[in-house]
């Protein structure tokens, strides 16, 4: 990394500037379906998240009752090709499939709009791989709620730069970040998905976490460059 510098003033700006690298395409809406594509695979990219979740719709199909009905070999099929223990990922498909039926006929969409907040965020968490960070994705995304939403490695960007303090833990971070969002940018969901998607294009492509290319950033001379260890 280059000397420490003066952190960038204006979040909004600095977001704006990024999106001009990464276009934000349309997101996904369905909550099942986020989960789903969340469960696909573990530590896979995302050109091999995308083919195996694509399979995953055309084959099983991105509906409860569907997923119940699927034969286990297809299931483990897809699962094999999604990384490390496909068979924990297997019985994770079933786990989604009976907590979104539990929904009942409306569905774990409607189910979730029709909830207050803090319990909507409790159903979600009852799902596999789904804690808060990935609970706020999906109410944002589907539009349960409009609040800030970060992964790892946009809250990672959000430390360089200086628009949030790393704290003493992943869970502590989170908040402070997500509370700079809230504080510094835009309280409306198309620009918070946009962050949230350009952030962690961000973290992924130039802001890595090891070997971060700071020279091709276009807010390098604005940069923090604070270490963000361990995120």
């Amino acid at each position: 990394m280059s000397a420490k510098r003066s952190a960038p003033r204006n979040l909004k700006a600095a977001i704006a500037k990024l999106a001009t690298l990464y276009p934000t395409p349309k997101p996904m809406t369905d909550p099942l379906a986020l989960i789903v594509w969340d469960n696909i695979g573990y530590l896979i990219d995302d050109t091999r998240r995308t083919e195996l979740f694509e399979e995953f719709r055309t084959r099983v199909g991105l509906d409860a009752d569907k997923i119940m009905r699927a034969e286990g070999r297809v299931l483990l099929d897809i699962a094999k090709r999604g990384g490390m223990n496909p068979g924990t990922r297997v019985l994770r498909f079933n786990n989604i499939a009976s907590i979104a039926r539990g929904c009942g006929d409306v569905g774990l969409s409607a189910a979730l709009k029709s909830l207050p907040l803090p319990k909507a965020r409790m159903l979600l968490k009852k799902f596999p791989g789904i804690a808060d960070p990935g609970a706020d994705k999906i109410l944002l995304f589907s539009g349960v709620s409009v609040q800030p939403a970060l992964e790892s490695n946009g809250l990672r960007v959000l430390v360089r730069l200086g628009f949030a303090p790393q704290q003493s833990s992943y869970g502590a971070s989170y908040k402070a970040a997500v509370a700079a969002l809230a504080e510094q940018g835009t309280m409306e969901r198309g620009w918070l998905i946009e962050a949230y998607v350009v952030l962690r294009a961000h973290g992924q492509v130039l802001c890595k976490r090891s070997a971060p290319n700071c020279m091709a950033c276009p807010l390098d001379k604005s940069c923090a460059h604070l270490p963000a260890t361990g995120l």
